[in-house]
């Protein structure tokens, strides 16, 4: 029913700005590749959820995947991806030993973010800077998720992957510059954050939140 409703919102958004916008436009199509590197870490009750003082957060992601991209106007599009993401967060603690341990947590996700994005251009003294803004909601599905805890350096009660849930709806903010650009197709270099919008775990106020960097391969003019 949430799901349902970010969707409805999204599409009349959508569709209210086309409504008097593309009458007379024609739409063009381009579609691409995306891989990611990302810093992941929980947001939210991360202590509680741990049941320990906090001494290191966050770990290194991956995301990569296919993507469409429609062009509504020369300056907005819509873009629908489907991709891999890794997200997850790390514990460090100091064990019986005086040495650092860790509790690590990674969850695995098939995400399908739906982006809405407007194209301007930065002035600046050392020339023009053209950039896009993608803003949107993403529903993802967990596939897999595995912990990593030392068992000759354990705590007394290491945590668990009870009560995680098998989905996480995210919103999505994301700014990419072009790189290089050849007559049929375009890398862009570009900064993304996404946070969940609700809690992935049964028990606690705990979120999923991502930031890093990303290329992006688009194969121009495809209809």
């Amino acid at each position: 029913m949430i799901l349902f409703r970010y969707s409805a919102f999204i599409i009349f958004t959508v569709l209210t700005s086309l409504q008097n916008q593309l009458s007379a436009q024609k739409l063009s199509f381009e579609g691409g590749l995306i891989l990611g590197i990302n810093g992941v870490d929980f947001s939210g009750e991360k202590e509680e959820f741990w049941q320990d003082d906090y001494e290191r957060s966050g770990i290194l992601g991956l995301s990569a995947g296919p993507f469409v991209k429609c062009n509504l106007t020369p300056q907005n599009f819509v873009v629908l991806e489907m991709r891999y993401m890794m997200k997850g967060s790390e514990l460090g603690y100091i064990n019986q030993y005086f040495t650092q341990s860790f509790e690590r947590i990674r969850l695995n996700y098939i995400e399908i973010p739906i982006l809405y994005g407007t194209t301007s251009i930065l002035h600046g003294h050392s020339g023009d800077i053209p950039f896009a803004f993608e803003t949107g909601i993403s529903y993802s599905r967990l596939f897999s998720s595995n912990i990593y805890i030392d068992d000759r350096v354990s705590r007394e009660f290491p945590t668990s992957l009870y009560g995680f849930r098998n989905y996480d709806i995210s919103w999505i903010g994301q700014l990419n510059i072009p790189y290089i650009e050849g007559k049929n197709y375009k890398l862009l270099l570009g900064i993304r954050i996404e946070r969940s919008i609700l809690s992935i775990h049964e028990d606690f106020r705990l979120y999923n939140f991502d930031y890093g960097f990303e290329l992006k391969y688009i194969f121009r003019n495809l209809l």
